[in-house]
């Protein structure tokens, strides 16, 4: 149900899509689409034990997760303890398009996840490659 003039990639409100499929996310304070400025979110919560293999196959159903070249495998970061090698209970995950990040943030923070709550937000690279959340994190 999409009209002639309407632009290519956007949502209207209720879910529908437009002709091309994208998929923008809305903004109902601003009652406008947002384009997201990252592929990647930043993940915290995450319980102890968890695997990349887990969060690629639960954060990959909202969105493709890019592949590593060189590794072969998805991009997910599981940040860890640097003396003892344990995981911290947060990382980042890689989408192939900021659309798919920005739906991840929508749809997963504050819901659980084996047990534990997640925060889920855009990321950005800081100087250094490290990521950080937009607006000092929570």
């Amino acid at each position: 149900n999409t009209t002639q003039d309407e632009p290519a990639g956007v949502c209207r409100p209720g879910g529908q899509q437009s002709r091309r499929g994208l998929i923008m996310a809305y903004n109902p304070n601003t009652m406008s689409f947002d384009l997201p400025s990252t592929d990647m979110v930043y993940v915290s919560g995450l319980p102890a034990g968890v695997t990349e293999k887990e969060i690629e196959e639960y954060f990959g159903s909202i969105g493709v997760i890019k592949q590593d070249k060189k590794l072969k495998k998805a991009k997910i970061w599981l940040y860890r303890d640097k003396e003892s090698g344990a995981l911290k209970g947060d990382g980042t995950v890689s989408y192939e398009d900021p659309f798919s990040a920005s739906s991840a943030v929508q749809w997963f923070n504050g819901k659980d996840f084996k047990g534990s709550t997640l925060t889920v937000a855009l990321a950005d690279l800081k100087p250094g490659g490290g990521a950080s959340t937009y607006g000092g994190g929570g």
